[in-house]
């Protein structure tokens, strides 16, 4: 039974090869949903954190911009995974420093092309306000204390973008 499945499989296999229909139009679903595996779904439990990553969620919901779900949810995920990133143990340690994470920050921002620059006014400062409330503004060497609070303030920026993607 199992070697029909397979020689139908390898039939069909060698028909596309062969015709090369235009499979253009099948349409998949896209991956845009969060799972808690990829997005902070928890609140922050600092109370300065929750008060800066409401800021940040009401400032994309107050964005009529179509793409103000999937923008957040990618955020969402980025943003829990450069907490990852800078969670990391000293062993295989990858972000050192502050400045780390605002280069870090930068470039994984450019790398997803969300084009954001304008659609959420005030938006950029207001994260910045949250990160500098955890981590400061000075360019300092991580500490045990200030990677964990530089871990929290990411943890809170995901949280906020899923709830402003809801």
């Amino acid at each position: 039974m199992n070697n029909k499945w397979l020689l139908a499989l390898a039939g069909v296999l060698v028909y596309i090869g062969i015709a090369k229909p235009d499979l253009s139009s099948i349409s998949f679903p896209s991956n845009t949903s969060c799972t808690t595996d990829t997005c902070v779904v928890d609140a922050p439990s600092d109370d300065i954190l929750l008060e800066k990553a409401r800021a940040i969620t009401s400032i994309v919901k107050e964005s009529n911009d179509s793409t103000r779900k999937s923008d957040c949810l990618k955020l969402s995920s980025l943003y829990a995974d450069m907490a990852v990133l800078i969670e990391l143990d000293e062993k295989d340690q990858v972000i050192a420093d502050t400045s780390n994470i605002k280069e870090a920050n930068s470039l994984a921002g450019k790398m997803l092309r969300l084009n954001i620059k304008d659609k959420y006014p005030g938006l950029a400062e207001a994260a910045r306000d949250l990160l500098s409330s955890s981590i400061g503004d000075d360019d300092v060497v991580l500490d045990v204390e200030l990677r964990s609070k530089a871990v929290s303030a990411f943890r809170a920026l995901s949280w906020a973008f899923y709830e402003g993607g809801k």
